[in-house]
């Protein structure tokens, strides 16, 4: 019999002192030095008023499975800026070492996998790992409010474990709320060529779509939306945000066009949303009609019904521009102390609202979904 993975195997590592440099962790990506910041207070403490702005600390991700030689091995992977969630690092690292997938045995989270944009890990989970044992310590809900009780049993439990091992205090989450829309100076919108430039900028010539004319030429698709398809294009990879419908030489298909050649059942409204690209848990469509962008499933709800989109931006160009200030900013995140983090999140959200101010309207839109996943430290 092969020898155990060691005492208390995935939940005894899930529950080790999860900080960078902790056995079993792999070092801590180097970012730029960073100025040393005050002492800040240990969890559960109030933060001092004025406090920096500070990410949370997010979560682990511990992997048991089946090495090549018959023996059990475990993979570790903890949340940190600029990087996916740790079930995607340790999906990358099984097909870096050929694990089949069939050899994995167990996943535990601190946090319960998301099921929402950035990752959609519990379907990542599932669809990768169908014969894993999967565990978490902290739910995670599907609404606002849920997934923050989550957060603060996930902080009250690494709190507890910091003390038990008489580790140095992290520095307390400070998220700071967003601006009143009134006080957020609006970006002037700009012509296709602009938004063109913006997203070779962040992704590359070769790293964006543009659409031919004839495969925008289809009854009802608004002339801006041609016009932004054609002259700018959308990016082929913003991972793990967004990954471009980019395929040369068909038209831009509705949802229920999508949905018939991956023979799923799609909602009876699915011809009025035209497909930009996935987020891998949802399609982001315009939605004929408002011109909005909205994540919307490929497949029928229960019985075959429609399910409400989940607003994403105001119109295809916002979106575009959403996406280039996200591809430019996210390399800058990678690296960063939970301070710095802070800030970077302070600045991505003003500029964001500075594009679009309705993207950040409902704590349950798509990107807000992003920017609250930001502050919780999960990537």
């Amino acid at each position: 019999t092969p020898p155990p993975a060691g005492p208390g195997g995935v939940h005894h590592a899930a529950t080790m002192l999860a900080s960078p440099g902790a056995p079993g962790m792999p070092p801590a990506p180097q970012g730029p030095a960073a100025p040393q910041a005050p002492a800040a207070p240990a969890y559960g403490y109030p933060q001092p008023p004025g406090g920096l702005p500070t990410v949370g600390p997010g979560y682990m991700a511990v992997l048991r499975y089946r090495a090549h030689d018959g023996s059990e091995q475990q993979i570790i992977r903890r949340s940190a800026p600029g990087t996916p969630h740790p079930e995607w690092q340790v999906l990358h690292e099984l097909m870096a070492l050929n694990v089949p997938r069939e050899q994995v045995l167990e996943l535990h989270t601190e946090l319960e996998s998301c099921d929402g944009p950035g990752g959609y890990c519990s379907r990542m989970v599932r669809d990768n790992w169908p014969q894993a044992t999967v565990s978490h310590t902290a739910a995670y809900g599907r609404d606002h409010a849920t997934r923050q009780q989550g957060v603060r049993h996930l902080i009250e439990h690494q709190g507890e474990l910091h003390q038990v091992a008489d580790g140095p205090a992290r520095p307390a989450p400070n998220r700071v709320p967003l601006p009143h829309p009134g006080q957020v100076q609006q970006a002037p919108p700009v012509g296709p060529d602009v938004i063109a430039r913006e997203l070779a900028e962040s992704f590359g010539p070769q790293g964006v779509f543009r659409f031919e004319q004839r495969a925008v030429s289809r009854q009802g698709v608004p002339d801006v939306v041609a016009q932004t398809l054609v002259w700018a294009g959308v990016p082929v990879d913003c991972g793990p945000f967004f990954w471009g419908q980019a395929q040369p030489g068909r038209p831009v298909p509705t949802l229920a066009e999508l949905a018939a050649e991956r023979r799923v059942q799609a909602a009876p409204d699915a011809g009025s949303y035209l497909v930009m690209g996935s987020d891998f848990g949802k399609q982001l469509c315009v939605q004929y009609g408002t011109a909005h962008i909205v994540a919307v499933p490929l497949e029928a709800g229960p019985g075959g019904s429609s399910v409400p989109p989940q607003f994403v931006n105001t119109s295809l160009p916002q979106f575009v521009r959403s996406l280039a200030l996200l591809g430019k900013m996210w390399r800058w995140r990678y690296g960063l102390t939970p301070e710095q983090a802070g800030r970077w999140t302070v600045d991505f959200q003003e500029q964001l609202m500075a594009l679009d101010t309705a993207a950040l309207s409902s704590p349950e839109n798509w990107w807000s979904v992003l920017v609250e996943q930001m502050w919780d430290g999960l990537f």
